[in-house]
């Protein structure tokens, strides 16, 4: 036991004396150490990770929520105003602005066919002045009102951080059934 005691003493003096004059070599191999045990253990989460997905069951055919949803979908479109109504509409959008106290100097209007549907879309650009509650509340009215519009562009600009005037720019999709559809 002796002996065993007195090796391993020397043993323990050889290493603090090779660690003193090479603390480059210990700090390395500390190193080398931490590495190899963060890839042994990224190797082993992996092949974890694999071997679980080649344990899940094979996915099955279901029919897509879309294709399920559909006649949902058709009458909800029912609800919504027909081609007609885009101009009324428009000009209802306009005087909501114009009665919250909003300046507006002109407003365009564009109207467009969306392909593979039985809608009709009115873009609705408006620029207008306000303070940011006006802006928000008008907004949050119209939007509300009519629920097949859409905010396609908002922006923000404050010429002067003393003013409490913004100037927004607000573009509007408002969304119609085609003439002749139910």
């Amino acid at each position: 036991m002796a002996v065993l005691n007195h090796a391993m003493q020397r043993v323990h003096y050889l290493c603090q004396q090779t660690l003193s004059t090479h603390r480059w070599l210990a700090v390395m191999l500390l190193v080398t150490v931490l590495l190899s045990g963060l890839v042994g253990h990224a190797w082993w989460r992996g092949h974890t990770l694999q071997h679980s997905l080649q344990q899940m069951p094979a996915p099955t055919k279901r029919p897509l929520p879309a294709l399920q949803s559909r006649p949902q979908v058709v009458s909800v479109l029912q609800t919504w105003p027909s081609e007609e109504e885009a101009d009324r509409i428009s000009a209802e959008i306009l005087a909501t602005a114009d009665a919250m106290g909003m300046v507006f100097e002109r407003a365009e209007f564009q109207s467009a066919t969306v392909e593979h549907s039985s809608l009709q879309v009115q873009r609705i650009k408006l620029p207008l002045k306000g303070d940011y509650l006006q802006v928000r509340h008008f907004l949050q009215q119209v939007l509300q009102h009519y629920p097949s519009l859409a905010l396609s562009q908002f922006k923000l600009q404050r010429s002067d951080v003393l003013q409490p005037e913004l100037e927004a720019y607000v573009e509007f999709s408002l969304y119609t059934r085609k003439r002749g559809q139910t």
